[in-house]
């Protein structure tokens, strides 16, 4: 290994180290990163802060950092199930599932990617950390995307619907849903005796049957 070689290895870890101090304490406190310093994450990295500040330059760059990483996990997910024989409707199906799934195995990030604000962060992130998180966000919402259009050339999904809007509006009641499911799981249960899997089935069921051609 040369010595460029290894010191990019070294910057690496340090770098990995650092989002994942933060992922523990963003864990760890009901506000996630909100209340979290600087001081907290060097600390927890076993970094002094000016290591901190070599790698990220604001506390909302490890934040993207995180998010991104939700991203590329959720990605992931997705294109586990990616299966081009199917009809559209089902892969949306899938989809659908995949999301599901992805927020009970790895809620953090997860909730990360649903819960930024974009505005929040004019300012304190690098344009290109940006550019990053966008274009992650972009590829799972261009699969949910081609999936619709899929469904609508091949009869699974009706075609009186602008595919673009329809994606956003699966996203959006899936992560509505899904926080729903997070924050009131206990009261549901005990109140009105809904099961939060059975729930998320059917409730996913009247979203496709909105869909259906």
């Amino acid at each position: 290994m040369t010595r460029t070689s290894r010191k990019e290895n070294i910057k690496e870890m340090n770098r990995e180290a650092i989002i994942h101090a933060s992922e523990i304490l963003m864990a760890n406190n009901p506000a996630g990163l909100e209340k979290v310093t600087m001081d907290d994450i060097a600390k927890t990295a076993d970094f002094t802060k000016r290591t901190l500040y070599q790698y990220f330059q604001s506390k909302e760059e490890i934040y993207v950092a995180i998010v991104i990483r939700g991203f590329e996990g959720m990605v992931h997910q997705l294109e586990r199930v990616l299966d081009t024989t199917l009809h559209g409707l089902e892969q949306v199906k899938k989809f659908g599932l995949a999301l599901i799934e992805y927020s009970q195995k790895d809620p953090l990030h997860f909730f990360a990617t649903i819960s930024y604000v974009p505005n929040a962060l004019d300012g304190k992130v690098r344009p290109e950390l940006m550019m990053e998180l966008f274009r992650q966000g972009e590829i799972s919402m261009s699969y949910l995307i081609d999936s619709i259009q899929k469904g609508m050339k091949d009869g699974s999904i009706r075609k009186d619907i602008n595919p673009q809007e329809a994606a956003f509006s699966i996203w959006a009641m899936l992560t509505g849903l899904l926080t729903t499911g997070q924050t009131k799981q206990s009261y549901m249960l005990q109140t009105y005796g809904i099961d939060l899997p059975n729930w998320l089935e059917e409730a996913t069921k009247l979203i496709l049957d909105g869909l259906k051609g």
